[in-house]
């Protein structure tokens, strides 16, 4: 894996703290760390969204702002050719 390695540890570690990312080293093709890393993930979202609940007085009473419509298309003019 190492010879295939296009950029560096460092260098993911270093962009991923700058942008406030997790960093995980991978690889698929090799099914290295794959499971542990979706695991992680996962854990982190819920924290997350855990941490909303807590916060959003709305989220956590179930309210929702958002309403979808099922609105059909317009119809076409009949051609009277």
């Amino acid at each position: 894996m190492e010879d295939e390695r296009v950029i560096s540890t460092e260098r993911g570690k270093h962009l991923a703290e700058q942008l406030g990312f997790e960093f995980f080293e991978t690889s698929a093709k090799d099914n290295i760390n794959v499971k542990q890393t979706f695991e992680q993930l996962v854990d982190i979202i819920c924290d997350k969204m855990s941490e909303s609940l807590e916060t959003d007085p709305a989220i956590a009473a179930g309210k929702q702002n958002t309403r979808l419509k099922d609105t059909p298309p317009p119809q076409q003019p009949n051609c009277g050719c």
